[in-house]
């Protein structure tokens, strides 16, 4: 192996890759400008109070994140008691006249397969405009359905002032351990996931799609509308819970036989072995302490991560050959990254796969420089490392 061309080739990886990182991070449409709300831009939903259909980080549309995409016409009450479950079940046969107004025993119990609980995350804000003028809101309550650490789906939910509608924003989020923050893969899942119980529960709800022609916050221009029809419907919704068994099984870890190189074979099934066990750690001690706060549990892990994966590389690449080591930390690493993300189940955006491949270049030139002794390219490759860190902790990724 031409030891000098293939370290610059992977320094190479490093700089381009971190580049497009920052390059293809953000939302997919700009930010507006202006200081005020656009009289365009609100749509009507019910009542007197028009909604501003996105979330803000402030009470200005300068911080605009994420569109509206779903909106029940019913108090925030009532909206919650559709969406989550309650503790205990007492089904009971309904006669002629309450099966008009009442959702059947097996269509309720079709509905309620979700468990939602109370999200915990930053305050975004919302914009309604009235006869009295416009106001902002915060969430009136927030739920999520999956781990802080792991993915979730996550609800913030806007009550319109007098209480004609409910506004939700509904995104999926994983927990990005490199970032140490939640990563929002898309909108539109979520929203037809929660439309989708409705239309399958059959609960007394007319469930719909409306064309809004809404831009920016990765909306598509569509919002669903979620009329709850009935009361009691929802009250016996609140009496069934169907707890969701989420055992993650992140067992399969496959083995590579390697005669000559088995100490790179066994850096490289190390290597992925920490990056699946510090994600299945972290949902395993959320779970195991939901009082604890998640990143009370992540920063600890995130340490596992930034100097076990370098330090594990140190230790174990000096008796590999370069060419050997640098080929187990790609596909051993490489394979924890794969494997983290498909457990999750979610689209990984193209600047953190980018981010990712940089740093498997970063870790395989520290491999290459401590089996070759070379400590020149060991130092390279652990500054390239450390700025593949740094950079998304500064949010430029």
């Amino acid at each position: 192996m031409k030891r000098p061309r293939v370290v610059v080739a992977l320094l190479v990886v490093v700089a381009v890759g971190l580049a497009l990182s920052g390059a293809f991070s953000g939302p997919p449409a700009e930010e507006p400008a202006a200081s005020t709300v656009p009289e365009e831009s609100l749509i009507a939903v019910e009542g007197d109070y028009r909604l501003w259909p996105y979330t803000s980080r402030s009470t200005s549309i300068e911080g605009r994140t994420l569109a509206i995409n779903v909106v029940f016409h019913a108090d925030a009450a009532a909206t919650r008691a559709a969406i989550e479950s309650g503790a205990a079940a007492d089904w009971e046969e309904t006669d002629e006249t309450e099966s008009a107004t009442t959702a059947d025993t097996e269509q309720v119990r079709a509905f309620v397969e979700r468990d939602w609980d109370d999200a915990r995350s930053s305050t975004r804000y919302t914009y309604v405009e009235g006869p009295t003028g416009g106001v902002w809101l915060t969430e009136t309550f927030e739920l999520h359905d999956g781990a802080y650490l792991g993915v979730r789906d996550h609800l913030r939910a806007y009550e319109s002032p007098g209480g004609a509608y409910t506004a939700i924003q509904a995104h999926e989020e994983y927990y990005d351990w490199f970032r140490l923050r939640h990563t929002v893969p898309g909108i539109d899942e979520p929203a037809v996931r929660l439309e989708d119980e409705f239309i399958r529960g059959g609960v007394d709800a007319e469930v719909r799609r409306e064309y809004r022609g809404i831009e920016g916050g990765w909306s598509d221009g569509w919002i669903s509308v979620i009329e709850l029809a009935s009361l009691a419907t929802v009250g016996g919704v609140l009496l069934r819970r169907r707890t969701r068994t989420a055992a993650v099984d992140l067992a399969r870890r496959s083995r590579r036989e390697a005669a000559r190189h088995a100490d790179a074979a066994v850096l490289g099934a190390a290597l992925a072995a920490v990056v699946v066990g510090v994600r299945a750690a972290g949902v395993g001690l959320e779970l195991a302490y939901p009082s604890l706060p998640p990143k009370a549990i992540a920063g600890p892990l995130y340490l596992v991560l930034a100097v076990g994966l370098p330090a594990l590389v140190v230790l174990r690449a000096r008796e590999c050959d370069p060419a050997a080591a640098a080929l187990g930390v790609a596909v051993g690493l490489g394979a924890g990254f794969v494997v983290d993300f498909a457990a999750l189940g979610v689209a990984v955006p193209p600047d953190l796969i980018v981010h990712r491949i940089a740093l498997l270049a970063a870790l395989g030139v520290v491999a290459i420089g401590r089996a070759a002794a070379d400590r020149p390219v060991l130092a390279a490759g652990a500054l390239a490392w450390a700025i593949g860190l740094a950079l998304p902790l500064a949010d430029v990724i």
